[in-house]
C-alpha cells in the first residue's frame, strides 16, 4: 500500500528508514524477556513486566500470560483501527481486560506506551459491564473485526467473555451469531469462537440474513450475514477494513439511495441475498 495509514489506521506516512526505526521500536515493546537469574536487573517498561503481574495478581501461568499479551495486542490493535479511544465500539475478553487493567494501572507509563504503540491513548471504561445490551452489541461488533483483520488466528481461551456473556447468547438465540460470508462467529465449547459457516436463517422478527457488498467497478461481491434489526455499519466497517481504506472514501447505496450505515435491513425491508452496491470515492 501507498503509505503506513493504510495498514494500520495509525501511523502517517513516513520515510522508509524511519518507518523501520518505529516498528523496531514496537515490536521490542513487545517481546517477553524475562530475568533468568532473580540478581539481574528486570525490566521497567515493555510486556515483560505486564506478564509478570499477571502472573502475580491474576495467577496465570507464564506461558498463557504470553498467549493472553498476543491477544491483547490484537484487541488493541482492533481499537486503533476502528478509531475506538473510548470503549463505545469494542469490548475486551476477561484475559484481555485483566491485562489491560494491570496496564493501565502502570500509570507512569500507560500513556506513553500507548502513544508509542498505537499513536492515541486508548481509554478504558470500568463500568463497561453494566451497559447489559449495549455490551453484548460490543462484544458481537468485535468478534466480527477480528475475524475480518485476522481471520483464523484465534486462542478460544484467551478470547473468552465468561459464562454469562455465553448463556445470554444462547438464551436470545439457539442459532449462532453469524457475521461475515466465509467464516462466520458462532458460540461453542461454552465461549464465542469462530466456526465453519453454516446456512443462514429465513428472515424472521430478528434472524439473521444474508447481503452482499458489490464493487461496482469489478462486480467482485461479498456476502456477510446479520440480524435483521442490526444496523448495517458493522458490515459496512468490516468491508472497509478488509479493503485497507477508511470507510469514509466508499460510497454504499441501495436501489440509488446512498446509505449512512445507520439503516438496517429491516428498515430499507431488505429480502434475504439482497445486494447493495459499492463504490470508491473518487
Amino acid at each position: 500500500m501507498a503509505s503506513v495509514m493504510q495498514e494500520s489506521a495509525v501511523w502517517v506516512p513516513e520515510t522508509r528508514s524511519f518507518k523501520k526505526g518505529k516498528d523496531a521500536k514496537i515490536e521490542q515493546w513487545w517481546e517477553v524477556k524475562r530475568a533468568q537469574n532473580p540478581a539481574d536487573q528486570k525490566l521497567t517498561r515493555g510486556a515483560t513486566p505486564l506478564v509478570e503481574r499477571c502472573m502475580r495478581v491474576h495467577g496465570f501461568s507464564e506461558a498463557f500470560a504470553i498467549r493472553v499479551l498476543k491477544g491483547y495486542r490484537q484487541f488493541m490493535e482492533l481499537k486503533t483501527v476502528m478509531n475506538d479511544w473510548n470503549e463505545t465500539k469494542l469490548a475486551p475478553s476477561v484475559p484481555i481486560n485483566q491485562m489491560w487493567e494491570q496496564h493501565l494501572l502502570d500509570n507512569l507509563n500507560y500513556a506513553e506506551d500507548c502513544l508509542v504503540l498505537f499513536g492515541r491513548v486508548i481509554g478504558h471504561n470500568p463500568d463497561a459491564v453494566l451497559e447489559g445490551e449495549d455490551l453484548q452489541i460490543k462484544i458481537t461488533t468485535t468478534k466480527i473485526a477480528f475475524q475480518a483483520r485476522y481471520i483464523d488466528d484465534l486462542d478460544e481461551d484467551v478470547w473468552d467473555y465468561g459464562d454469562n456473556w455465553n448463556k445470554e447468547c444462547l438464551k436470545q438465540d439457539e442459532t449462532p451469531n453469524s457475521i461475515m460470508g466465509h467464516r462466520p462467529v458462532s458460540v461453542s465449547r461454552g465461549r464465542s469462537s469462530i466456526s465453519s459457516p453454516k446456512p443462514t436463517s429465513p428472515t424472521g422478527s430478528n434472524e439473521p440474513i444474508t447481503i452482499f457488498l458489490r464493487d461496482q467497478e469489478s462486480g467482485e461481491e461479498t456476502y456477510f450475514s446479520l440480524r435483521y434489526k442490526s444496523t448495517l455499519r458493522i458490515v459496512f466497517t468490516v468491508f472497509a477494513e478488509r479493503r485497507g481504506l477508511n470507510q469514509d472514501a466508499l460510497k454504499f447505496s441501495f436501489n440509488g439511495q446512498e446509505l449512512t450505515g445507520y439503516e438496517t435491513p429491516h428498515s430499507l425491508n431488505l429480502d434475504d441475498r439482497a445486494k447493495i452496491d459499492v463504490l470508491i470515492k473518487a
